[in-house]
This record gives structure tokens, C-alpha cells and sequence, in this order.
């Protein structure tokens, strides 16, 4: 978070103000706040924001929805965390009809939010069947651009950082073993080495002490996996964690990755393929608004690992690039597993959902470097149909 100076002083941070665990204040040289707040000093800044209203949430989630039904998006998993204002203004939209996709959303770890969820149960198939609440999402450590990921050793080009743990492990551990007893997902963001080894140790621990999880406790994901150590890879298969992957966050990291991590530590980081050839399932997302929700883009990225201008020419670490069919999958298929609708949601059968995705050119199809200006004619959700662009012959 990058906030004025006003900002920082209706907060009351300032230069005696110390880090909060899990979070760190950016200094200026004589030990002033610059105003960038990294991971849990954000919580500083929140807590003295004003708390939006129910009308301001109901405006922001179908300007948001119908943002994405534009992109040809059926469906948003969406990893926020949310706690009771938000999720009783989805459900009131979901009530009435007003989603114009569905939403698959998470709710908040923290205390005062969790056990009201717990005590209502998981929500599938709301609003008929446009909203699910069955997930928990919470936090193993930060960003890689913010130096916040945690690692299992020093920053390469930071030397005597080595990152953030947002959550403690051990409430890791015991938010794992409750959604599996209660029969909830949990989705943990990881995305350094060691944020994913402590996430992929708490379902470790969490699958020994509830070895017979009811069905939604099962499926346990960790969202980005994006710097992995190469010995912990085979885990994502044995414990049947999904790896919730964007493809975009690679192309954006590119220029700067491997001087954070150092040449060793980079084979394990955007390694799709190594992940999949470990038997790994993977799903693929944006992580907006870090990046850009159209879903082309990130196919674009999967399938190339390329910027939009087409560098570096042969891709970055080409050997992670995926095939265009597995690349479709992350967005399809593989979301739906990741949701538990593989049965009839994410590919075009019989007796599946009729959520269609009509592009004016085939994406499996075209040069690579136009995937991403492909125009969607139709977004159709449920047979019904949620945006509508220019006509074929019109484009």
C-alpha cells in the first residue's frame, strides 16, 4: 500500500512507529515513513479507513462482476477473504438475480469473522446457483516484488532479509485441521519457498489428524506456489494440493525475479511444468486487480511466457511454457476441479452447464501474439447471456 503523507498522519505512523509483526514500514534514510506499507502494515492504514457501505458494496461488486462478464468470464474465484458485510451483500445480489456471473467466494480466517461462518455452514449453489460460500482464504506470507515472500534463505539481492510471515504457522495448522473437520476449503497465499513449505506442512498435519475429511474438506489449495523448493514439488501431488497458478504474474516478474531469488532458487519459481509433470493439478487465475482479469492474457502468458510485445523472443525459462491445450484447462477444467464443479462445469459436453465463453477467433487456433486482443462476442452464464459484444461480422 503507497499512502500520502496526510494519510500517514491521520493513521498517526511516523518515525518512532514500529514494524507490526508480519509487516514492515519503507523508511527514508533518516527513519521517516515514505509511505509504502508492505503485508500486515497495511492493517495500520485500514483500521482508520472509513468502512464502506452496504450500498458502496453492492455498487463495487457488479461494477466488478460485470467488468469481468465483459472479458468473457463465467465465473470469479475470488480469494479476498471476506467477512459478514461482504458476504451478506453478495448473497442479497445472489437472492435477487443480480449477479450477472457466479462467484465463488472465501471468507475471512480472522476471529470475529470465522466461527459466524463456521456456525452457518457452507452455501452452495445460492441465488441459483451464482453463489458458493465453502472456502476460507488466509495468508502464509507477502509479495516477491515487495521483498514480503517468505524465504527459506536470504534475499539475493537483499542480503539479511529473508521476508514476511503474514500468519503464524501454527494458526496455519489449526485453520487447516478445522476446515478439514468442518469440511471447508482452505486456500492459502504462498509464494515464497518458505510460505509454501509451511503451507503445504499445515495440510500435511491437517490430512494426519482428520484422515476422513468430509468431501468439501478435501482439495486444499495454495494460491500463486510461486517459488517452490525443487524437494517440496512433489508434495502438491501427495497431499492433493492444487496449485492455484497466474500465468501473468510471471511476465510481470520476468525483468526482476531471478535477482531476488538468486539462479538455483528460480528453477522452482513459475515452474508449471515442473509442477504438472509431478502430477500436480493446477488452476489459473489473474490475482486482480494486481493484474489484469481478462482471461486471455494469462493464456497468452501460460502459452508463452512473453510480454504483450513478444520478449524476450523465445520466452522467459521456456521450458516452463505450457501447451495451448493445457493452458485452456487452467481456465476451464482445471478452475472447475478446483471448485468441485468438474462434473458439470468447465468443458463443453452434454449435460454440462451452459457457461460459454463465444470469441470472434479461436484462441487454440491463431498466431500467439494475437491472443490477447481476441474480442468476446458472447458471455453466456447459465444459458442466459451476461454481455454481448460487436458482432462477428461488425469487428
Amino acid at each position: 500500500m503507497w499512502v500520502s503523507s496526510a494519510a500517514l498522519a491521520a493513521a498517526r505512523i511516523g518515525k518512532d512507529t514500529p514494524d507490526p509483526d508480519g509487516g514492515r514500514i519503507v523508511r527514508r534514510p533518516d527513519g521517516t515513513p515514505s509511505g509504502v506499507l508492505v503485508d500486515n502494515a497495511m492493517d495500520l492504514m485500514v483500521r482508520v479507513m472509513p468502512e464502506p457501505s452496504a450500498a458502496d458494496l453492492t455498487r463495487r461488486f457488479l461494477a466488478a462482476a460485470r467488468a469481468c462478464a465483459e472479458v468473457g468470464l463465467t465465473q470469479v474465484q475470488d480469494a479476498s477473504g471476506y467477512g459478514p458485510p461482504e458476504i451478506a451483500a453478495l448473497e442479497e445480489l445472489a437472492a435477487r438475480g443480480a449477479l450477472p456471473i457466479r462467484v465463488y467466494a472465501t471468507v475471512s480466517p480472522e476471529p470475529e469473522s470465522l466461527p459466524g461462518a463456521f456456525s452457518k455452514g457452507t452455501r452452495v449453489g445460492q441465488g441459483a446457483d451464482f453463489l458458493t460460500i465453502r472456502a476460507i482464504k488466509a495468508v502464509a506470507d507477502g509479495a516477491l516484488g515487495s521483498r514480503g515472500a517468505a524465504l527459506l534463505h536470504d534475499y539475493s539481492d537483499e542480503p539479511g532479509k529473508s521476508g514476511l510471515l503474514v500468519t503464524p504457522p501454527a494458526r496455519l495448522a489449526e485453520l487447516a485441521r478445522q476446515a478439514r473437520e468442518k469440511g471447508w476449503q482452505l486456500w492459502i497465499h504462498a509464494i515464497g519457498d518458505r510460505g509454501n513449505r509451511i503451507a503445504l506442512e499445515a495440510f500435511r498435519g491437517a490430512s494426519a489428524a482428520v484422515p476422513k475429511a468430509p468431501p468439501g474438506g478435501k482439495l486444499p489449495r495454495v494460491e500463486h506456489a510461486q517459488v517452490v523448493a525443487l524437494p517440496d514439488i512433489p508434495w502438491f501431488a501427495k497431499l492433493g494440493v492444487i496449485a492455484s497458478i497466474q500465468p501473468t504474474h510471471a511476465t510481470s516478474d520476468m525483468p526482476w525475479a531471478e535477482a531476488r531469488v538468486g539462479p538455483e532458487r528460480i528453477e522452482g519459481a513459475y515452474a508449471w511444468r515442473r509442477l504438472s509433470r509431478a502430477g500436480a493439478r493446477l488452476a489459473g487465475g489473474s490475482d486482480f486487480p494486481v493484474e489484469s482479469h481478462a482471461p486471455l492474457l494469462g493464456l497468452y502468458a501460460a502459452i508463452t511466457r512473453q510480454d504483450p510485445t513478444g520478449n524476450p523472443p523465445r520466452g522467459w525459462r521456456p521450458a516452463e511454457k505450457l501447451t495451448r491445450r493445457d493452458a485452456l484447462a487452467l481456465f476451464t477444467s482445471g478452475a472447475a476441479y478446483a471448485a468441485f464443479e468438474e462434473g458439470r462445469r468447465g468443458r463443453i459436453a452434454p449435460g454440462y452447464e451452459a457457461d460459454l465463453t463465444v470469441f470472434s477467433s479461436d484462441p487454440m487456433g491463431v498466431p500467439e501474439r494475437m491472443i490477447p486482443s481476441i474480442p468476446v462476442v458472447l458471455t453466456i452464464v447459465g444459458g442466459r447471456v451476461a454481455f454481448r459484444g460487436l458482432p462477428v461480422a461488425a469487428q
